[in-house]
């Protein structure tokens, strides 16, 4: 790790969020660093609305979580976990989204998760080259065709890893995955929704009505913004979101945010505009979520 993420001014003890990295992934490494790397050079202060946006968040980055094993993908959950024995805000920056799945076995059963996400995940079996690429171990580890990137949401939800879910600016998913999300109460809302008119305010109060109250775990996948401003993910999907909609929706959730985690960015070479928004929807999410 190079500079931690956001700072280095707060000890563990000072903090109220706790960064850490999961290095899954061929280039989750590089990626995670250079999230952390930006945060140094975008300003807390939000013009527009006249807001400091880490006014109240005192972030520490214990560094990354490096696996050799799957079953290293454990102490994603037993950091998670001890994070909120301390009281504090686990933030995880991910390679794979396949990361989140172990951060939810730590969250309280009864939380709300809205998954900021181009994809349904929602698949029973699945594999192809990006999934290896995604949730790359080592040469001799097979990715488990049961459980990864594509499949988490899936059996995260068969497991009852939560009270109820969202899937915010998805535009990608065959008949199955539809099937699935309807029979299973995964609100699935499109980008195309959020686009037309009214849309993003009718989704607004979706997710106002649908956190009021309760626990939420808030995953970003990068790939939901519009790859006109995020070209740095594996699955650049056309018609996504933008960063005005993202801050809109992010602002309308009224229930405390308990963990959070930003994934499936992927570095590419000489352009760092989609580690730079990552960077600043952090900003945005500590915002509201200290």
């Amino acid at each position: 790790m190079g500079r931690p993420l956001i700072t280095n001014i707060y000890s563990r003890e000072e903090s109220n969020v706790i960064a850490f990295g999961v290095i899954l992934g061929r280039k989750a490494a590089e990626s995670v660093n250079a999230i952390r790397e930006a945060s140094w050079f975008i300003e807390v202060f939000d013009i527009a609305s006249k807001r400091n946006l880490l006014e109240r968040a005192r972030v520490y980055d214990i560094g990354d979580i490096k696996l050799t094993s799957y079953d290293d993908l454990e102490n994603v959950t037993k950091t998670t976990s001890s994070i909120l024995s301390e009281g504090k805000l686990p933030l995880m920056l991910g390679g794979g989204h396949l990361a989140t799945y172990h951060a939810l076995k730590a969250m309280p059963k009864d939380v709300i998760l809205l998954v900021f996400d181009a994809h349904c995940d929602l698949r029973e079996s699945y594999m192809d080259e990006k999934i290896v690429e995604l949730d790359y171990i080592n040469e001799s580890t097979m990715i488990d065709k049961k459980l990864n990137d594509a499949t988490w949401l899936r059996w995260a939800s068969e497991e009852k890893m939560f009270k109820k879910a969202a899937v915010i600016g998805v535009r990608s998913g065959d008949e199955e995955q539809l099937v699935y999300a309807k029979k299973n109460g995964i609100l699935l809302i499109t980008s195309e929704k959020l686009l037309s008119r009214n849309g993003l305010n009718a989704a607004a109060k979706i997710l106002s009505n649908l956190t009021k109250g309760r626990k939420v775990y808030l995953s970003l996948d990068i790939d939901v913004f519009d790859p006109s401003i995020a070209p740095a993910v594996d699955h650049p999907e056309p018609l996504g979101i933008s960063f005005r909609e993202f801050t809109k929706l992010i602002k309308s959730i009224k229930g405390r945010i308990v963990g959070c985690d930003v994934v499936c960015l992927r570095k590419i070479p000489d352009n760092e505009v989609t580690e730079f928004l990552a960077a600043r929807a952090i900003f945005e999410i500590l915002y509201y979520a200290t």
